[in-house]
């Protein structure tokens, strides 16, 4: 893991993990380079140490697996206290070894490999436009727990390091050298020579500027206007966002103003304990579990069928020009796929273009985008308006409006001109895909392939596998989907299949609630309160009213029986009424919301409700349950297979709050009986559509978990195509 090498005087630790492609900070690399840096350190003829990598970046930060770890029930505080101190340790001993150690990153350097950086005292960095420096752990519920809170506002001040610390922003090596955290920046092939040379020429000092005598922090302390004004808006700030979900912002502000004020060993051991107690607690392990492990897995295609040879799409088809089409054709020419954009006729495919081409201006004129990257995309974007044109493409993907009618069509249009080998994917959002397949003369090479708007921003795509999708269909589609740098899950067919009915179920108790007289300011400070980015009723309006028109008779002409009555009669006639008014949400500048054009959109002052008194907490546990309740259903319906899989997508397809975990996370953290228990007593308080399915019944009188031991469980329903 460590090679050292001596040049003159000068000392070389030089890092590179085996069998991974980027460094990570594990116990077995801490105690390898605190034994190196001894030996370093001990060397009378050594008068300097530099840290570099061998890799194309630096260090990508701590192991998480350990993290996990640390949260098991033999594992006490004290004895995670001992665990981390590790990194904080060989951090400390590093700035006090009494030898100037300059850190050399080649590139990235996030988490625990900028704490190491910041414990050198002299950093530098090469050149290098793709690397980031920052303190993303408050993004997994954590804080940076190896000196990162203490020492980044020694360097640069308390008020420039709170942002960067409790939101986890990443900076480019010029921004990080512009805050003073690097103190150079050098062509990547004069690395080793430039931190050789700083040392030779007495620019390194040998101990850290905090550990000598007279130390002020740079700004002033904690009381000094600028500071304490910027700790008040960030507590402020803090709440405002969060709303208390996630500990980890007050916790690493709390570091800041506690550790500021102490010496640098007292506060070290401050921001240990804050992180212990992060650690160990259930939001933190919860954004790991999901949003780390779970990404990782489905990002590396876990879901792929075995023993079939890797594709590439050389050439997609994106039939429909509009929003989504568009979409889909941007985010494949920009992972250097050839697209042909296809409509009705050349005018419309060519606006879809010219849409394409006006996003990207948009992002060459932000410095997100160099014009000639964009010049290279839209070059491999071509227009058509013959089916023709798709006949050396490896995939289609269709995205035209929710008709089966109008898609069956171009079903057939499109497979009587593609190759026998092509996959048609339809971009529906609810059409069951074996109903649409009927259409396909292939349908073992049809599939569902469900983004998210805007496409270009979002995540995750949906891939939803018919009764006759072939695995090699499937393969493939997982493949595109990570050539296009996208991260997917794959779930079983189904009406709406899981996103979709889990967004509608969101909004549509948002709609019961004002229904049932609840005000609808309260409704949305509700879900806000929750969570969510959004309250239900302004998702309502973005979605688009004349589409929740069409899923919720969709849905309602699928499900029978008590709970389905009760979730859809008086939410579906609010939502007729507003169609048939034509106040379709933002698209028409009304819905529930006003959207004046000049000025913030606004609730409609018709929907305050009947002033029904009720606390928050009720709306919020509505909210939650409706959604969690949806995903139960999804699972024993067979159409979501993979507990991880399906909070991953409940995360990056309609965001929910992260903080859960997920909705199959919610449920093992208050446990399967009681969730179950809870949900009977809002049968009898709010309705039967609060009845949970028969077989999360069964599993939980057989004491069932969604995880054990961290690995999820999947569906005994799980299907074969899958």
């Amino acid at each position: 893991m460590i090679t050292t090498e001596i040049n003159a005087s000068i000392g070389h630790l030089i890092i590179d993990l085996p069998g991974r492609s980027m460094n990570v900070f594990t116990p077995a690399l801490a105690d390898e380079m605190g034994r190196q840096f001894e030996r370093l350190v001990g060397d009378d003829a050594i008068k300097a140490i530099v840290i570099s990598s061998a890799k194309s970046s630096f260090i990508a930060g701590a192991d998480l697996e350990q993290m996990a770890d640390l949260a098991g029930p033999d594992v006490s505080p004290a004895d995670a206290l001992q665990r981390i101190s590790c990194y904080g340790n060989l951090f400390r001993r590093i700035e006090t070894c009494g030898k100037p150690v300059v850190a050399a990153a080649s590139g990235t350097a996030l988490g625990a490999g900028l704490e190491l950086m910041l414990a050198c005292h002299y950093r530098i960095a090469a050149d290098n436009s793709r690397a980031q420096f920052g303190l993303p752990e408050v993004k997994l519920g954590l804080l940076p727990g190896a000196g990162g809170t203490q020492r980044l506002p020694r360097i640069i001040g308390v008020a420039r390091s709170i942002p960067l610390l409790t939101k986890g922003t990443a900076l480019s090596a010029q921004d990080a050298l512009s805050l003073g955290i690097l103190d150079e920046i050098v062509p990547p092939d004069q690395l080793r020579k430039a931190a050789e040379t700083a040392v030779s020429e007495g620019r390194v000092k040998a101990s850290a500027p905090w550990d000598e005598k007279g130390f002020r922090l740079p700004g002033g302390d904690c009381y000094a206007p600028a500071n304490a004004n910027a700790l008040v808006a960030a507590n402020a700030a803090t709440h405002a966002s969060i709303r208390d979900n996630y500990p980890a912002p007050y916790a690493i502000l709390r570091c800041i103003y506690e550790g500021a004020r102490l010496p640098i060993g007292k506060a070290l051991l401050i921001e240990q304990k804050h992180f212990v107690l992060l650690v160990q607690g259930s939001v933190a392990q919860n954004m790991i579990r999901t949003l780390f492990f779970a990404k990782q897995a489905a990002s590396k295609l876990a879901r792929r069928p075995a023993g079939i040879a890797k594709s590439q799409v050389g050439k997609v088809g994106v039939l429909g020009a509009g929003f989504m089409g568009a979409g889909i054709a941007q985010v494949s020419a920009a992972a250097g796929i050839d697209v042909v954009l296809l409509d009705r006729d050349l005018a419309t495919a060519q606006r879809g273009y010219d849409n394409i081409a006006q996003a990207l201006e948009i992002e060459v004129k932000k410095g997100r985008l160099a014009q000639a990257a964009r010049d290279a995309l839209l070059s491999r974007i071509g227009v058509a308006d013959s089916y023709a044109a798709f006949g050396d493409c490896d995939l289609v993907v269709e995205a035209v409006l929710e008709d089966a009618a109008l898609k069956a069509s171009v079903t057939k249009a499109t497979e009587a001109a593609t190759s026998a080998n092509a996959i048609f994917a339809t971009n529906t959002s609810a059409l069951p895909i074996n109903e649409l397949a009927a259409s396909s003369i292939r349908p073992e090479n049809f599939i569902g392939l469900h983004f998210f708007s805007p496409v270009s921003r979002m995540e995750l795509v949906e891939v939803i596998v018919g009764k006759n999708t072939s695995a090699q269909t499937l393969a493939r589609s997982l493949d595109y989907i990570q050539q296009i740098r996208k991260t997917p899950i794959v779930v079983n067919d189904g009406y709406g299949f899981y996103t979709s009915r889990c967004v509608d179920a969101y909004i549509r108790e948002g709609i019961r609630l004002l229904a049932d007289g609840v005000s609808a300011a309260l409704i949305e400070n509700g879900g806000v309160a929750l969570g969510m980015p959004v309250g239900p009723l302004a998702l309502a309006d973005e979605v688009g009213i004349d589409v929740l028109y069409h899923i919720g008779h969709l849905f309602r002409a699928r499900e029978a029986g008590a709970w389905a009555d009760d979730r859809h009669v008086a939410q579906n006639r609010i939502v007729d009424l507003l169609k048939e008014c034509k106040r379709l949400g933002r698209k028409s500048g009304h819905g529930f919301y006003l959207y004046p054009g000049d000025a913030p959109k606004r609730l409609d002052t018709g929907f305050v409700g009947h002033a029904r008194e009720i606390d928050i907490a009720e709306v919020k546990e509505r909210l939650l349950y409706a959604q969690v309740i949806e995903a139960a259903r999804c699972w024993a319906d067979g159409v979501v297979v993979d507990a991880a899989e399906a909070d991953l997508g409940a995360q990056l397809a309609w965001a929910f709050p992260s903080w859960l975990g997920g909705p199959f996370s919610f449920i093992d953290g208050i446990g399967a009986q009681a969730f179950v228990k809870q949900c009977d007593q809002f049968v009898a308080l709010y309705g039967p559509r609060f009845e949970v399915p028969q077989l999360l019944r069964e599993f939980e009188t057989k004491g069932g978990r969604f995880y054990t031991d961290g690995v999820p469980v999947q569906s005994p329903l799980r299907g074969a195509a899958a």
